[in-house]
């Protein structure tokens, strides 16, 4: 007998990798009769839908971030309401690489336990947790995978789901299993070497990843990077006249944008982060934030050197939404911007998102049963 007769799969997906893997889950789940509905988290009523629980399974599915949930799921995870020995499973998209012979497992790291974690606290009966890999799909550090790669990664994939899905679907738990002792090894691995990587990757990395982000001048200021933004990071601020997009804080990286942008306007500005890097390191720059970080530091009393670069996001980050600004209004210039543009590296990188998904189907309102 199945423990469970209705599944509901909160999902959250960048450029549909996420989703993908939702679908078959839901296409699995309803060939055996589980009456299942795909949820996208910032459209869920999380009140609503845990009012008469009963039966049901939860599942939690979202791309991995820095060996962490994004921060919009996490904020969810949080938000979800207690409930006692509600069933749910956590599942972490993560990206792979195969290119020829080489194949380069992803790795979640940390995602599926502290999704666990917190729903385990929250009174839920966690049935199991698993990551999948899908094709990476980073193209702000790198170019597309090409089509036979990314159908060899999910082809995997999808025969990874089965076997997992069934053992849930037969009422056993899926804990102790070779894929979460590998991300176990990997969550070691990273808090033996850096014991605040999480902090440090919400606060520098999401940041600074978001805050190279601009459009070249392909731009024709359609907005629909802004319309079709998970976390409604961007906005269309008018500067001389044309509106352009801008990246804001609440921006996690999730590459939508630039993997859906039809004119290949959206660009990762490598060339920006060195320069603004430079500056930072001029001799005299950093003797001045080497004395301020040692200053804040001895009026707390801290020694320890991790806590010590939690205080230099005092002045980092101002520094870098201020040099953003800055950055943002000399694009405007077409000279300048054709400059940008051609010395960052996805000006030449090839774009990805899952290729059976329409930016449409990844919107609540628009989302539909059927990817044609």
């Amino acid at each position: 007998m199945r423990p469970f007769d209705t599944a509901l799969l909160y999902v959250l997906s960048g450029t549909g990798n996420t989703y993908r893997a939702a679908r078959w889950i839901e296409d699995l789940l309803e060939k055996t009769g589980i009456k299942t509905r795909l949820q996208f988290i910032e459209a869920a009523d999380v009140k609503g839908d845990f009012k008469h629980p009963g039966r049901q399974l939860t599942a939690v599915m979202f791309p991995t971030h820095g060996f962490m949930p994004p921060w919009s799921m996490i904020k969810f995870l949080f938000k979800m309401p207690r409930q006692k020995e509600a069933m749910v499973l956590s599942i972490a998209t993560r990206g792979a690489i195969w290119m020829g012979p080489l194949k380069i497992p992803g790795a979640a790291g940390f995602a599926n336990f502290f999704a666990a974690l917190v729903l385990l606290f929250k009174g839920y009966d966690i049935r199991g947790f698993f990551s999948l890999d899908m094709a990476a799909n980073m193209n702000n550090l790198h170019p597309s995978l090409t089509p036979p790669a990314v159908n060899g990664i999910c082809n995997k994939a999808i025969r990874k789901i089965e076997p997992c899905m069934s053992q849930v679907m037969t009422g056993r738990r899926l804990l102790f299993t070779l894929n979460n002792l590998y991300e176990g090894l990997v969550t070691i691995l990273i808090f033996w070497l850096i014991p605040i990587f999480p902090i440090l990757y919400l606060i520098f990395a999401k940041a600074g990843m978001a805050k190279i982000m601009f459009s070249n001048n392909n731009c024709v200021s359609c907005g629909m990077c802004a319309k079709f933004c998970p976390n409604h990071a961007i906005e269309m601020k008018s500067f001389f006249g044309k509106r352009r997009p801008f990246w804001t804080y609440h921006c996690e990286n999730c590459m939508r944008c630039m993997a859906y942008c039809k004119k290949k306007a959206v660009e990762a500005g490598h060339s920006y982060i060195l320069l603004h890097a430079f500056i930072m390191a001029v001799p005299v720059v950093a003797n001045i934030t080497t004395e301020w970080t040692n200053a804040i530091a001895d009026t707390l009393g801290i020694t320890n050197y991790w806590l010590m670069v939690l205080v230099e996001a005092l002045y980092y980050i101002p520094a870098l939404f201020l040099s953003y600004w800055i950055f943002w209004m000399l694009i405007r210039i077409p000279a300048l911007n054709t400059i940008f543009s051609v010395t960052t590296l996805t000006h030449y990188f090839k774009r990805f998102h899952d290729p059976q998904t329409r930016v449409k189907s990844l919107m609540p309102k628009l989302n539909r049963k059927a990817n044609n």
